[in-house]
């Protein structure tokens, strides 16, 4: 018994496109590898921006003695339990969450860019700050 093969098509970095065919399985496998992938690469980018952001603030406390060093604690301690609690958000939620409150979009920018109603995006950050206020008095 012969098995029906697919295509894939993979893009190179320069542009190029390539087609391969393999077996159904053999695609699945691959796909899920991918996803294993992206998913390692996302958390990859949220431990590197805990690290910067982590840095940042421990650089403010070098250039600005006058600061208290236990201010400076009780600082970086809250924002890392903030920084937990927002990983702990759905990805859609962590990703609406901070195109809005950090790189200032309105609902419907966000909207635009995902290919969404504005209404699913507003619910969707209201949602995730009740989340986020939940994770931080529990």
């Amino acid at each position: 018994m012969e098995k029906s093969l697919v295509t894939i098509i993979y893009k190179t970095a320069n542009g190029n496109r390539i087609c391969v065919e393999v077996s159904t399985p053999v695609k699945e496998l691959l796909e899920q590898s991918d996803r294993q992938i992206r998913s390692q690469r996302r958390q990859d980018r949220r431990h590197l921006d805990y690290v910067d952001f982590i840095g940042d603030l421990s650089d403010t406390a070098m250039n600005h003695p006058q600061v208290d060093a236990a201010d400076l604690l009780i600082r970086m301690e809250s924002y890392r339990q903030l920084y937990a609690a927002v990983n702990r958000l759905s990805e859609a939620q962590r990703r609406r969450l901070l195109l809005h409150f950090m790189d200032n979009l309105t609902y419907r920018q966000i909207a635009d860019l995902e290919g969404v109603n504005p209404f699913a995006v507003s619910h969707s950050i209201k949602r995730a700050l009740i989340q986020l206020r939940k994770y931080l008095t529990d």
